[in-house]
């Protein structure tokens, strides 16, 4: 699993960093909401997460947080924007016999479009990958998912060349535990600081 999880991080930024090369050899430099650079930062923020099913009752959510790394790829046309990342999300809910916690690893690949210079709208699936969580298989003899497939959307605003702050909806599309219906849900308002 760590030998997946590092070709993964080492792909994400070997290709970001050629791709930088390409784009800032042939592009002209301008703000956010236009055409430029590729522009590469570093992302953090707060959440609160649930798990959405009907396989557990009196579920509370759960506060979190992420950090991670982002890259803006102008992309197509004029506003638009392919937004990789890589972010550590810590998440989960009390489901009532204490806290399950959940620690992944998320490639989301975002497609942004900036409606003006400062507001924009994001879509884009996620792929998360589970490096620890504190649930006792020995005990409750069921699994977690080791991955786990979601989608985001959400939007934000971009104070200036430097800071965009979001929102984001984060709804799971396959299971936490395994033999369960139970899936992740995740919302998270945070800022992106670009360099």
């Amino acid at each position: 699993m760590k030998k997946v999880l590092f070709s993964l991080a080492f792909s994400f930024f070997l290709l970001t960093n050629l791709n930088a090369q390409v784009i800032q050899g042939t592009s002209n430099t301008s703000g956010g909401g236009g055409s430029g650079d590729m522009m590469f930062g570093a992302k953090a923020g707060f959440g609160f997460s649930t798990f959405l099913g009907r396989d557990y009752v009196d579920i509370t959510p759960k506060p979190g947080f992420y950090v991670g790394g982002v890259a803006e790829i102008p992309a197509f046309f004029d506003g638009f924007y392919l937004q990789p990342e890589l972010v550590l999300q810590l998440q989960g809910a009390d489901i009532g016999a204490g806290d399950l916690n959940l620690f992944y690893l998320h490639l989301p690949v975002m497609a942004k479009y900036h409606i003006t210079d400062a507001i924009a709208v994001e879509f884009g699936p996620q792929i998360g990958f589970l490096i620890a969580d504190n649930w006792d298989e020995t005990i409750s003899i069921i699994d977690t998912k080791k991955v786990n497939i979601g989608l985001n959307v959400g939007g934000g605003y971009r104070l200036n060349e430097n800071f965009y702050f979001n929102l984001r909806l984060s709804p799971g599309l396959t299971r936490v535990i395994e033999a369960t219906s139970t899936k992740n849900f995740v919302f998270q308002v945070g800022a992106n600081y670009f360099f």
